[in-house]
């Protein structure tokens, strides 16, 4: 009867533990961060915006767009005349969002030190504000291509919208892809523990099963 109990009781794979416990962390993490996003959203909007100015610079000649952050709003408004600004199109509070989800992932992720796990956060909010600054420009100037206000050739008249499709899957792909770039080392070290962790479990029972 004890040899039974042995062979047939539960042993959780080390996996399992690893995978419940990296979704419970992220999804409270995800609920503390999001609890503070309201304050601190105007500093990394003010942040994203810095970074599209010279980008919006750097494609548009003569420069068409003027960026004003507001809060946790970007406003673009379009130079209609000398001295002159009109509004365009503005981005909510909830365009760079993704910061939060992306930063609970890599404090969920199991295996990392605190310092490396601080470079990755580090690192991770540089990318990330690359890529929303990336997309402010992108979006802004497929519009304006789009309404006929920025001449482009016939190829890209003609997937114009492949391309702003191709703008917004890469800005809500970008944080699962920047979090598997800088974890999957990490991922990989833990699971391969856990899976012979497992194993020797699995040995001692078979030997303590077949000693009894």
């Amino acid at each position: 009867m004890r040899r039974r109990k042995l062979e047939t009781g539960p042993i959780a794979p080390g996996w399992t533990r690893l995978v419940l416990r990296f979704v419970v962390v992220f999804l409270v993490v995800t609920a503390l961060l999001t609890g503070v996003w309201t304050f601190v959203v105007p500093g990394y909007t003010a942040a994203v915006t810095g970074l599209a100015r010279p980008l919006f610079r750097w494609v548009e000649s003569p420069n068409a767009s003027v960026l004003e952050a507001r809060g946790a709003e970007v406003w673009i408004y379009r130079i209609v005349g000398p001295g002159e600004i009109a509004p365009f199109t503005w981005f909510d509070r909830y365009t760079f969002f993704a910061v939060i989800p992306l930063l609970a992932l890599l404090v969920a992720t199991p295996g990392l030190g605190w310092s490396r796990r601080l470079a990755r956060i580090g690192g991770s909010i540089g990318a990330l504000l690359l890529v929303h600054a990336g997309y402010l420009v992108a979006s802004v100037e497929l519009s304006y291509a789009a309404i006929g206000l920025t001449p482009v050739g016939p190829f890209l008249a003609r997937t114009l919208d492949l391309w702003q499709v191709g703008v917004r899957v890469l800005w809500e792909a970008a944080p699962v892809a920047i979090w598997i770039l800088l974890t999957f080392g990490s991922w990989r070290r833990v699971l391969r523990r856990a899976r012979d962790e497992r194993r020797r479990e699995s040995l001692s029972v078979e030997a303590i099963g077949a000693n009894g």
